[in-house]
Order: structure tokens, then sequence, then C-alpha cells
């Protein structure tokens, strides 16, 4: 059992020190924001984390060369954490316009198939 333990205990540690440069990178990007609500630095730090992550660790599996230092791929995760917190509020508003359209959008090509439609092509 201790030994489980003592694994367990490791690979949260890991994972955690593995999170830390995309946080940091995260944290950077939150002090050249200016009026922004906690919320909303919340959501962004937790994107940019997250994103980060998956993308370093992508991006370790992918490589066809011989394999990265770790340095490197945390500085890309930490540039693309930074990156990723920056994009999240364009994203959002682009997701969130996208998604107002969409129904209407639906409802024009769903008509447009229908038989007995004039303006049908």
């Amino acid at each position: 059992m201790d030994k489980f333990l003592h694994e367990i205990g490791a690979a949260l540690l890991a994972w955690m020190l593995g999170l830390v440069p995309a946080a940091l990178g995260a944290a950077i990007s939150l002090i050249f924001e200016p009026d922004v609500s906690w919320p909303r630095r919340f959501a962004q730090m937790l994107v940019g984390v997250t994103v980060s992550y998956f993308v370093t660790n992508a991006t370790a599996a992918l490589w066809p060369w011989p394999p990265l230092d770790p340095y490197v791929r945390q500085a890309i995760g930490f540039i693309v954490g930074m990156i990723a917190f920056r994009a999240t509020p364009q994203f959002i508003a682009g997701a969130g316009e996208t998604l107002g359209r969409a129904p209407g959008q639906l409802l024009d090509r769903v008509l447009a198939i229908l038989p007995g439609r004039k303006d049908a092509k």
C-alpha cells in the first residue's frame, strides 16, 4: 500500500510540475489585462493552462525527430498558454455570434431543399 501511495504522489507531482509553465504563461498574461473581472480571469487562466498542457504533450508525442529537450517542450507550452489565454475572449465572442446565427441558417437550408419553394435552387 505504501508503494501504491508513493506512486500516486509521484504521478500527481509530475502532473502538477507539467502545469507550471502553462500557468506561468497565463499568469504573466494576466499582468497585461486591465479591467478584467475575476471570473473572466479565472476562465482565461484555465483555458491557457489546459491548452498549453495538451499541446505540450501532443508536441512531444508527434515530434518526428529525436526527442525534444524538456526545456523546449516547456517553452512551447509557455508560449501556447499565453496565446490561448489572450485568444479566449475573442474565441468566446466569435463562438457566441456563430451559435446565435446557426438556427436561422439551418432553417434557411432546410426550407431551401423542401419542394414547392420557388426560390429553391
